[in-house]
């Protein structure tokens, strides 16, 4: 058996309380409390815990006995065979067959108890409830337990051994003793409840009989949180069960209550269940639902039920959820006055069952803990209350736990501590914990450990120390103000909302949105409108009407490749099914329009800009030119382009389109030299990328179109085989430099050291390129520079902190990564968004380190929030509303829309980031 550990520390402890039985002392320093060292500025609620961590004092090893001991006997039985507890400057830790106490500063062995137990093990010892001076051991083998110890707090002397439950005593004429099945420190007085329902007290080493309970047979038996009524449940006796009150510390009893009475619309065999932290809190459990009950602890009145939903039952938000709450009801957290704090599947609940009435629900399933396992499944427990009001709960997710502190009266999150990687193995499952002035206690959860580390279960126990039990002490908080970029979690910071095109509230279809900038202006369409902005300011400058009195919309823009000083939209008119068949030159400055053009016959197809020269192209494949208000013939395609025109990076004087041909079965790619429109090569997508599949088509990337991509197979169907192929072409002959693939789809690759084909072609439709022909991609997990050319990772940057700690709703977790340049290349622009919120991050292009990020003030995103198009400016960057995005996320789904103003367009200014990046890339 492995042995006693200890961590010994420097930092000197002044204690106040302490959990600690037997004689007691230090009852004022109890009575005051403690107050926790709380930082300044409360923590998020999301994303890593980033302060400090808690400071390890003591820690017992696990023993090889005990873990052996968890196969054997009931998992009550084994944890009550390792435990702690502190008393003035002791700690007092045991485990199997060893008792030992240790400094609290400086984690020195101070004594260990020379306790023969006889091949035996610890059963049971006390619970204080104050600092102590002795302790009482029941000890014995397997599940019998029937000898007691007393042991002294301060040099572990064994004061006394006592087999008097072994042979028995008389009370009130019956035969009392047998093995322990509880034991309880009342009044600082330890007590324990043997397997006959007598209640015996220690009385200087001896167990004296001093009352009997009414059965001999309770599931649970526990004194509420007042301390002054032990409540049990009984087993069935003859198809009746009922619930007994005691009055502390007579044991006098005070009401009994039947099963029917607290559930009566209950007909199924009765199995009460009493909440350990709060007695008073009754459940049932029947094939469909659970009930839940709660009486008054001096009466036994019923004072409130609820059996709502079903089993299976969507729970609505707002609604207390009593199956997750019945779930964890071991770890239900009662308060004085009956209300009692309870685990959620979002975090934790204070619920009133008299009012049915939700007192404050804490949303705490965006904490991000370290976890080695993909889909990890974070569990929060409350587990104690501190002298000065804080709710402590524990967090754990079988791989990392740590520590939170949440006002009891409010809900408010105000402290995090994470338990050190060093110290944490052995309680990162669900652990135990019991609180002391200036520290807490953390146990090992033996059944839920052996249910995820067993032999037959799923996950392979972590290397390394592991530890039953663990000593530890809040850490002095730091206060020292945040001077750099936060690159993991959550971040306080807003960019500043200038403005922009707001939804009518009477809007009902779409308004087709878009935005461009001229340099100087920022120009947004939405519907007929075109609006002038000042990139600066925000500014809106000037609006102009292009409905010509009837029903019209802007069905195109000419995205300037450069500073201009007019622009040029495509107009349909007549009603939503109209062709694209006007021309409007606009002055950006003022909005005076300076060309209105209608085509006699045909339409307009596409609007292509080349050195601020717009060209226009029709669907009779010609190019023109608008000149002196007249279309002047250019240049002829020599097949219509399926989406447009795109660059080549690299060679801006080459563009490229791609048509079908076959009905889809081959692709041709074509590419012009502009400004003639000249054909310079073609070919095809089956010859550059070795196979087309008419289902999938292919992609010329946006961000450079020289990049081409496609897939071969059908991803509708569930297990069938999809494989990608990206491929690079010369962009002097059209023939392929080099490519990847082709690849077998992964949904689930991860790694960001290699460049995952099935997130990069996610990205090409608004792509973004460099010069040099390197790509931004994105990743399940992350971003990515990338050079097709040299099939080389420029940089690699994890976001998946970032996002997964964004604010976001139950419906799902979906974010989306949009990837824009800003500055002629020299950074990257990331917008985020998951349908409620919308972050932005700014991105050295060059290093790949985050040089800022900012959240979009909530009162400015709504119609923004749904993968909105960004389109970045001198300064800033606008958002367009996606109609394709809200649809999906809002009227397929049952998600409500926000009541704040929606915007068709928003636009917002980038504050320059103070300080430097930390933390990982």
């Amino acid at each position: 058996m492995r042995r006693l550990a200890a961590v010994a520390v420097t930092m000197v402890l002044a204690l106040t309380a302490c959990t600690g039985s037997g004689g007691s002392d230090g009852e004022d320093e109890q009575k005051k409390g403690p107050s926790l060292p709380l930082p300044d500025r409360a923590p998020s609620a999301r994303g890593p815990a980033t302060g400090p961590a808690l400071d390890p004092k003591v820690l017992l090893a696990a023993s090889d006995d005990l873990e052996e001991l968890a196969g054997t006997l009931d998992t009550a039985q084994v944890e009550r065979r390792s435990g702690a507890f502190i008393t003035g400057r002791t700690v007092v830790g045991y485990s199997v067959d060893n008792i030992s106490g240790y400094d609290l500063g400086s984690g020195d062995l101070l004594w260990t108890a020379e306790l023969d137990l006889g091949g035996g093990t610890v059963c049971f010892v006390s619970r204080p409830d104050r600092a102590v001076k002795t302790f009482t051991v029941a000890y014995g083998d397997g599940g019998y337990c029937p000898e007691l110890a007393t042991i002294r707090v301060s040099d572990g002397t064994v004061l006394k051994v006592s087999d008097k439950l072994t042979t028995g005593a008389e009370f009130e004429g019956e035969s009392l003793g047998g093995t322990v099945n509880h034991l309880f420190t009342v009044g600082g007085k330890d007590h324990l409840v043997d397997q006959r329902g007598g209640v015996w007290k220690m009385v200087k080493g001896e167990p004296e009989p001093v009352a009997r309970l009414q059965g001999d047979s309770y599931y649970d038996l526990h004194p509420t949180p007042e301390g002054d009524v032990l409540i049990g449940a009984r087993g069935s006796d003859r198809g009746r069960c009922r619930v007994d009150g005691y009055a502390l510390p007579s044991f006098k009893p005070l009401w009994t209550q039947e099963s029917k009475t607290l559930f009566p619309e209950v007909r199924e065999d009765c199995v009460v269940s009493a909440a350990p932290g709060n007695p008073a809190w009754l459940v049932q459990e029947t094939s469909d639902r659970y009930y839940m009950a709660q009486v008054d602890p001096m009466t036994g009145t019923l004072v409130g039920q609820d059996n709502r939903p079903k089993m299976g039952d969507k729970v609505a938000e707002g609604q207390f959820e009593l199956a997750s709450a019945a779930n964890q009801f071991d770890q239900a957290l009662g308060l004085p006055g009956g209300d009692t704090v309870f685990a959620q599947v979002r975090g934790l609940t204070r619920y009133s069952l008299k009012d049915q009435k939700i007192v404050w629900d804490l949303d705490l399933s965006q904490l991000e803990l370290e976890s080695d396992d993909e889909f990890a499944l974070t569990t929060v427990l409350p587990q104690g209350v501190t002298a000065d009001g804080h709710l402590v709960a524990t967090v754990s997710n079988e791989t990392a736990v740590e520590i939170v502190a949440i006002e009891v009266d409010t809900g408010k999150l105000v402290a995090r501590w994470a338990v050190p990687p060093e110290y944490r193995n052995g309680f990162q499952v669900e652990p135990g914990m019991t609180l002391f002035g200036d520290g807490l206690v953390l146990t090992r959860n033996f059944e839920e450990w052996e249910f995820t580390f067993g032999p037959a279960h799923r996950r392979q126990a972590p290397d390394g120390d592991r530890y039953d039990i663990g000593v530890f002490t809040f850490p002095e908080p730091d206060n020292s103000p945040a001077s750099a970029v936060p690159t993991a979690g959550p971040v306080d910071t807003e960019v500043e909302a200038l403005g922009g095109v707001q939804t009518p509230a009477d809007a009902a279809a779409s308004r087709d949105p878009e935005a461009f900038t001229t340099g100087k202006q920022v120009i947004a369409s939405s519907n007929q409108q075109v609006t002038g902005f000042d990139a600066a300011s925000g500014k809106s400058l000037w609006t102009l009407d292009l409905g010509d009195g009837g029903a019209s919309r802007v069905c195109a823009g000419s995205e300037p490749d450069r500073a201009v000083k007019t622009f040029t939209v495509a107009v349909a008119t007549g009603g939503p099914k109209a062709p694209c068949n006007t021309l409007v030159r606009v002055q950006s400055s003022n909005g005076t329009v300076l060309d209105r053009v209608t085509l006699p016959i045909g339409k307009i197809v596409d609007l292509f800009v080349h050195e601020a020269v717009v060209y226009v192209v029709t669907d009779d494949l010609a190019v023109s030119r608008l000149v002196d208000g007249a279309l002047v013939p250019h240049g002829r395609l020599q097949r219509q382009p399926y989406a447009g025109l795109e660059r080549a990076k690299g060679d801006p004087a080459l563009a490229i389109g791609m048509t079908s041909l076959k009905g889809g079965r081959d692709w041709s790619i074509d590419a012009y030299r502009l400004p003639s429109f000249e054909p310079v090569w073609s070919t095809r997508a089956s010859k550059v990328l070795g196979a087309v599949d008419r289902k999938n088509g292919i992609d010329l990337w946006h961000g450079n179109a020289l990049w081409v991509s496609g897939s071969v197979g059908d991803a509708s169907v569930q297990g069938k085989t999809v494989k990608d192929t990206m491929s690079l072409l010369d962009p002097a002959t059209g023939q392929v430099v080099v490519s990847t693939g082709p690849v077998k789809r992964d949904y689930l690759a991860d790694d960001l050291a290699q460049m995952s084909l099935t997130g990069a072609i996610t990205g090409a439709y608004d792509s973004v390129g460099f010069d040099n022909g390197d790509m931004m991609l994105p990743q399940r997990s992350g971003i990515m520079r990338y050079s097709l050319a040299e099939q080389k990772i420029r940089w690699s940057l994890d976001t998946k902190s970032i996002m997964d700690s964004m604010e976001r709703d139950r419906k799902g977790s979906f974010t989306n990564q949009e990837i824009d340049l800003l500055d002629g290349g020299k950074t990257v622009l990331v917008t985020f968004s998951n349908y409620v919120s919308v972050e932005a991050m700014t991105v050295d292009a060059s290093t790949g380190k985050i040089t800022g990020r900012w959240n979009v003030p909530k009162a400015s995103r709504n119609g923004l929030q749904a993968s909105p198009k960004t389109v970045p400016f001198p300064g800033g960057f606008a958002l367009v509303h996606s109609e394709y995005s809200w649809d999906y996320g809002f009227a397929q789904s049952d998600r409500a829309v926000p009541p704040e103003q929606r915007y068709d367009v928003g636009l917002f200014a980038l504050p320059k980031a103070k300080g430097k990046a930390k933390g990982k890339d």
